[in-house]
């Protein structure tokens, strides 16, 4: 009787930790959801600072300096061709899609404090462009550009 009654509850605790570990499990999985995309709220001042400045450099057509500002510290800048290039594409952009009017920031995605994704379209004459930029908060060199890229396939932020 003792060996049942021993069994008997060893099974309901069994189904009962069986029971928990799902509920659990996912509630991690919804808390990593919400964490993971579009809180713009906590967009750090400077990094905001730092895409107004680039905006309104574009805005007032002053591409080189708007980049090169923009750029500072990043290893993008140092790269002769990688900036000519980036330079040569914005000014292709606005031939095509017009001159840049402002900009909306779509969604920010942080991996870390120090490390951050802010997608952003930007807002031409005829036609958006979208703009994907990775900041890093180096402990040496201070905010940096890791990643810049744009392209016109600013209809994919609406899947």
């Amino acid at each position: 009787m003792k060996n049942k009654l021993l069994i008997l509850n060893l099974s309901l605790i069994a189904l009962m930790l069986f029971c928990v570990v799902p509920i659990n499990a996912q509630e991690g999985a919804l808390q990593n959801r919400l964490n993971d995309n579009n809180n713009l709220f906590n967009l750090p001042p400077d990094i905001k600072q730092k895409i107004d400045t680039f905006f309104t450099d574009m805005k007032n057509k002053n591409y080189r300096a708007g980049l090169d500002k923009f750029l500072t510290n990043s290893p993008i800048s140092k790269k002769d061709p990688d900036f000519k290039e980036i330079l040569s594409q914005i000014g292709k952009a606005i031939d095509l899609y017009g001159e840049i009017n402002g900009y909306e920031i779509v969604s920010v995605k942080s991996a870390a404090t120090s490390f951050c994704k802010v997608n952003i379209i930007g807002l031409h004459n005829k036609y958006p462009t979208r703009w994907e930029i990775n900041f890093y908060r180096s402990p040496k060199m201070g905010l940096v550009i890791t990643n810049f890229k744009f392209d016109d396939v600013a209809e994919i932020y609406l899947d």
